[in-house]
């Protein structure tokens, strides 16, 4: 039987000091948590890439409805008021933004959190994300 303590996150991460990377991970912890619709999500994303938010906000959208789909285990994301991140967290960020720079790497880190080895259609929706970061001026840093 598990106690309360057994089923928190284990929140072993420091929170990313970038801002783009910060703003996402709050994005897909709203996501995880109450849905892909959610609506402070959607202001998050409308507040960080202006008018924009669109591209971004469905590809991350997506981003994690592949990954969910494509998972055999269960992916722990922490609270949103939180002040460090879990190793899902960790490798969720480090694929959207090694995707592009060191795929090997990504799909590795993919693997690892889906506990799949076939996550090909969440490894495409990160890269179509990353560049959709680029075109708006933006960049993860992982």
């Amino acid at each position: 039987m598990s106690t309360p303590e057994d089923s928190a996150p284990t929140l072993c991460l420091p929170l990313p000091t970038a801002c783009t990377d910060r703003t996402i991970l709050l994005m897909m912890r709203r996501m995880g948590t109450h849905g892909l619709r959610d609506a402070q999500a959607v202001m998050l994303a409308m507040r960080f890439f202006g008018t924009g938010f669109r591209q971004p906000l469905v590809l991350l959208r997506c981003f994690m409805a592949e990954v969910a789909q494509a998972s055999e285990r269960s992916i722990m994301l922490s609270p949103c008021c939180a002040r460090r991140m879990t190793r899902d967290e960790g490798l969720l960020l480090e694929t959207l933004a090694m995707c592009r720079q060191n795929p090997s790497r990504a799909k590795g880190d993919l693997g690892e959190l889906t506990g799949c080895e076939h996550a090909c259609r969440a490894f495409t929706v990160a890269q179509a994300f990353n560049n959709a970061l680029a075109n708006a001026g933006r960049q993860l840093e992982g």
